[in-house]
């Protein structure tokens, strides 16, 4: 028992450690919202009326939840000490992983938690003084449950990638996690105007209310209102749910922190569509992508089977598809409000997904890891421009259909069928648009990341975050001539009532489209043919100079501007790397010398 109180006290110190010399700017910014956020739990709280108090606590500790739950996959702190640091130590794997939760418990962010639900004691003594004691059960039992199941659902998400179900909820959540941020001001604007009404009169009877108390959330403060009202079963039964699901979600995090040491994928149960009949020897050609037996068909069918098989170029499409639906909900719940024809727009919720072509095929070289030394080592022109080409077409087929498909499925949905035409041309320019920056991007900003299998966040795959803001806006501003002509013709423009106008539209979009995918994918073309020895260099030493020039097979000439752009990505990455080895040098116990001196 000694050892294990000895080996929780060391991951303690040894997570403050590390944190304590982390200089990101999220560590203060989370702890200022976390301290804002204690401030309105008891705020709310106390001004609500007491007939509505257990309602605004039910709504107050759902959104604490929601915080625990997608904090943790924004925030680096989750992943500071992994279980897989600890896997060759000669410790006990179930201490271990024991002694890894109990290491978040003492952490700030745990610790404001239990701050917040403390309000409890104070609505138990509010309701009866010899309520407190109760308040203080059920909000440590509360504080418990949840910071075990953020752990929980963290390890999930880091397993879960070597399922397709996994990939799946993965996607889910960042789908969420973007929508939120660009779309939630849909649900926030009429939350905050309904605040007055809430904190006067709670939800009220219905089907919401009866939701909301039955859920996690609702059991604290629905405990203690059973309490004072004499409901010894209702408070009972509560309580002890609570008691039961801290016991599952503590043991679920134990289990999921506990280093594993098996296979890491899981046993292909059957072979992937479109090699079935070739491996039985009865056709020599995938059937299903029918692909020309050529160089470019070649890197088309090689790239969609690497989309649909590798997890995490999976879990980008899937977040994109993920992101158009949670955007279109997001418009559903905003037509609830003063804006009933708000979600008639629901197909350009579409282009959300659109937007994600540049986005997630930014490091496509990166994410091959060493791969690119196949093509260094033919360095031929036709086979550069065939893999650009086919990686360009690839990503428009992986990721620019399935956008296609929700646009159609939501105009369906909603009735928006007037806005598809506009959707549509807007889309085609995005989807092109996106395919030239995602080609021009894996060559200037290439970099490996992390080892595939300890990747966790979203950054882990080797994405520039500097590119990434330069592909939001740049894709935004290519597609502005396509999406300034659509805006007009659903405002309906007098020049847009003509009856050729819709096709025309559509005619200028894929243009606009055409157009920057080729541009684009042109000067990729150029980067690799002359600097493809420098490219591939840069894989595995991570921000080399280039020299004027190049020594590939071609001297085509490549505009200025990208040395400038490829210079600063590299910077962008090198500051990056440089702050996180010098936090890791800091954390770093001084080396001691021995009494013998310095060994020579």
């Amino acid at each position: 028992m000694a050892g294990a109180m000895t080996g929780v006290e060391l991951l303690i110190g040894l997570r403050r450690t590390i944190q304590s010399h982390d200089e990101s700017w999220k560590r203060p910014t989370a702890l200022a919202l976390g301290v804002v956020a204690v401030g309105v739990t008891w705020a709310g709280t106390l001004a609500a009326e007491p007939g509505a108090r257990a309602d605004v606590i039910a709504v107050i500790f759902g959104l604490w939840a929601l915080g625990w739950v997608i904090g943790p996959i924004l925030a680096s702190g989750a992943s500071v000490l992994r279980p897989e640091y600890f896997t060759l130590l000669p410790l006990d794997r179930r201490q271990l992983g024991m002694g890894l939760l109990a290491s978040v418990y003492v952490s700030p962010g745990a610790i404001l938690t239990c701050a917040a639900m403390l309000v409890l004691v104070a609505h138990g003594a509010l309701l009866d003084l010899r309520l407190a004691p109760l308040g203080l059960l059920v909000a440590v039992l509360f504080t418990v449950g949840l910071v075990a199941l953020s752990r929980a659902v963290y390890a999930i998400f880091g397993a879960a990638m070597r399922t397709q179900v996994g990939v799946e909820i993965a996607a889910m959540q960042y789908g969420l996690l973007i929508s939120s941020a660009m779309a939630g001001w849909l649900v926030v604007f009429p939350a905050g105007i309904a605040i007055p009404v809430l904190l006067a009169d709670g939800i009220g009877e219905g089907t919401a209310a009866t939701v909301l108390h039955a859920l996690p959330f609702g059991w604290p403060g629905g405990a203690l209102a059973a309490a004072a009202s004499g409901d010894a079963m209702g408070a009972f039964w509560r309580i002890g749910a609570l008691l039961a699901a801290a016991l599952v979600t503590v043991a679920a995090a134990v289990a999921l922190l506990t280093p594993h040491v098996g296979n890491r994928t899981a046993r292909r149960r059957s072979r992937p569509w479109g090699s079935r009949r070739v491996a039985r020897g009865q056709a020599l050609r995938d059937p299903v992508l029918s692909l020309a037996p050529t160089p470019l068909g070649a890197v088309v069918g090689k790239e969609l089977r690497s989309w649909m098989r590798d997890p995490w170029r999976s879990l980008e499409v899937r977040t994109a598809v993920w992101l158009g639906v949670f955007f279109a909900f997001f418009l559903y719940l905003g037509s609830l409000g003063q804006i009933p024809e708000l979600f008639l727009f629901a197909p350009a919720a579409a282009l959300a997904a659109a937007m994600m072509v540049g986005l997630s095929g930014a490091n496509l070289y990166g994410q091959d890891g060493t791969a690119l030394w196949m093509l260094a080592v033919t360095d031929s022109p036709s086979t550069i421009r065939a893999d650009v080409r086919g990686r360009q077409l690839a990503i428009v087929l992986a990721i620019g259909l399935p956008a296609a498909v929700l646009a159609i499925a939501l105009a369906w949905l909603s009735g928006g069928w007037s806005v598809l035409v506009p959707v549509g041309a807007v889309m085609a320019a995005l989807v092109g648009g996106g395919a030239g920056i995602s080609a021009l991007f894996s060559v200037v900003g290439v970099s490996a990341g992390v080892d595939p299998a300890k990747r966790r966040n979203a950054t882990d795959a080797g994405e520039n975050p500097l590119l990434l803001q330069i592909g939001f806006w740049a894709a935004a501003l290519i597609s502005a001539p396509t999406l300034a002509l659509a805006t007009l013709t659903v405002t309906e423009a007098e020049f847009t009532t003509h009856p050729w106008w819709p096709f025309a539209l559509v005619v200028i979009g894929f243009v606009n489209g055409l157009l920057v995918a080729w541009g684009l994918g042109r000067v990729a073309i150029a980067v690799l043919g002359a600097r493809m020895p420098e490219t591939f260099a840069r894989l595995r030493y991570p921000g080399l100079k280039l020299p004027p020039g190049g020594t590939g097979a071609t001297s085509e000439a490549v505009p200025w501007w990208v040395g400038l752009l490829s210079n600063a990505a590299q910077k962008s990455y090198l500051e990056t790397r440089k702050q996180k080895e010098k936090s890791m040098a800091k954390a770093r116990p001084p080396r001691q010398e021995s009494s013998a001196g310095p060994s020579r």
